[in-house]
């Protein structure tokens, strides 16, 4: 009899800086899918954001080590750091492909994310490494354009109710080629976003409760985004 595998999940982005936002959709997941970790991948640069200049790796990963302090089942991944270049995910899935071998991955993404996940490098080749989990507001009637869905190679959506796999009521497409999935999945929202972080740092305004009390002590005492000027070209 074959061993199930280990599900694990891998949440990808610039932190910069981490929040809560990223941390509850993180949460979440694991909660809806019984996840047994999930893995943060700080981009060393994302291709999406190539007009401005993120704060440093070092920065951001210390950032992203006290938010994930006294969270045993959530863990950090250097990989695209460490490369030193535009970060790729279809270029870090086969690479965590190897390394995790014995276990299940399921990439979570924001729906907006989603939305624009048929412009990524080689999209249609994702699910040869993973099903993908994404996270939607309440009452979201869950569209997925037809580029995207000809990109990923989609069948029509499925929805199912509150379950044991899936938690809230659900929605799936499926990828024809090899049966792996999307499953779009409603969270609570919280309207936060690292911009708008950097915005009201800058514009000397309040961030308490917009991200874990030891990043926000950490970017007053290294004195992080605190210039208001354009966005840095690299």
């Amino acid at each position: 009899m074959l061993k199930a595998l280990k599900k694990i999940g891998l949440i990808g982005g610039t932190f910069d800086p981490v929040h809560n936002g990223h941390l509850h959709l993180a949460e979440q997941a694991q909660d809806f899918f019984d996840l047994e970790k999930v893995i943060f991948i700080p981009a060393f640069r994302s291709p999406h954001k190539l007009a401005t200049q993120p704060e440093s790796g070092k920065h951001r990963l210390a950032m992203l080590t006290l938010a994930l302090e006294n969270r045993p089942t959530f863990s950090m991944n250097k990989i695209e750091i460490e490369k030193q270049a535009v970060s790729f995910t279809i270029d870090t899935l086969k690479a965590l492909k190897s390394e995790y071998s014995d276990w299940k991955l399921f990439l979570i993404l924001g729906a907006d994310a989603f939305q624009a996940i048929d412009t990524w490098k080689q999209s249609s080749q994702l699910f040869d490494f993973c099903n993908i989990l994404v996270g939607t507001r309440p009452g979201s009637d869950f569209k997925v354009s037809e580029s995207v869905k000809n990109k990923l190679s989609l069948t029509e959506k499925v929805t199912i109710g509150p379950s044991p796999n899936f938690g809230k009521e659900s929605v799936i497409f499926k990828n024809t080629k090899n049966g792996t999935q999307v499953v779009f999945f409603q969270i609570s929202p919280i309207n936060i976003s690292s911009k708008d972080i950097r915005r009201r740092i800058s514009q000397k305004k309040e961030i308490k409760n917009l991200l874990p009390p030891s990043v926000d002590h950490y970017i007053i005492k290294n004195q992080l985004y605190q210039d208001d000027s354009p966005p840095k070209v690299a």
